[in-house]
């Protein structure tokens, strides 16, 4: 598939690896989309449109998503994934909702959007990071009129943010703590969901030293 084009080679540097060969990761190329469209209905994403240094962020997206997609199976819940058509008002890197059917109708789907951090706090303006900025569009985004507008089915969510390490959440959630001090936000990190993804992993601002949140508790 690599010799006909249809699929895509990136280099990749894992920065928790320190030695072996080289990794390489394989995706679809823009070629490979347009094959794979011709029998398959559902959403491609290319390789050729990432760079090696954004090529970390879209692997831990898809790591997330079948760490989770693992976990709906065992539980059997219905997972709905977003990954593309997703600049409205906020822009983040997934949508999803998880819906458990075994709790009545209209109270069983949850929604939520998804946000890889894996850089430090920077790219101050104004006194705030860029973290700060985005995670404040969704703050304000919750339960408004362009919400319900731009989605449809849903204007309550919470945003769940996955940050490297464990100092860094902590880091953030104090932040949120004096700025956006709600549940919306849900925040994890890379090790804790590959860990046990329906462990109750998540801390929030609000409660942030009570207690923690699972995809479970809904």
């Amino acid at each position: 598939m690599y010799k006909a084009g249809l699929v895509y080679r990136l280099p990749y540097l894992d920065l928790d690896r320190y030695r072996g060969p080289v990794n390489y990761v394989y995706g679809l190329s823009d070629k490979g989309v347009k094959y794979c469209a011709e029998f398959y209905d559902g959403r491609c994403k290319t390789f050729d449109e990432h760079s090696q240094r954004t090529l970390d962020h879209e692997l831990e997206i898809s790591m997330f998503h079948s760490v989770l997609k693992g976990l709906c199976m065992r539980k059997h819940f219905l997972l709905y994934w977003q990954q593309d058509d997703l600049k409205c008002t906020v822009n983040p890197d997934a949508m999803f909702a998880i819906t458990n059917p075994a709790l009545p109708d209209g109270r069983n789907t949850f929604y939520y959007f998804l946000e890889i951090e894996r850089a430090k706090m920077g790219n101050y303006k104004d006194g705030e990071p860029s973290i700060i900025r985005k995670l404040g569009k969704f703050y304000e985004y919750y339960d408004s009129t362009d919400c319900k507008k731009e989605w449809g089915s849903f204007q309550h969510f919470r945003v769940v943010v996955v940050q490297r390490t464990e100092d860094r959440r902590n880091n953030l959630l104090q932040e949120l703590h004096m700025r956006f001090n709600h549940r919306m936000f849900w925040l994890t990190t890379e090790a804790l969901y590959k860990e046990d993804i329906g462990a109750s992993i998540f801390k929030t601002p609000k409660d942030l030293d009570a207690r923690g949140y699972s995809f479970l508790d809904i």
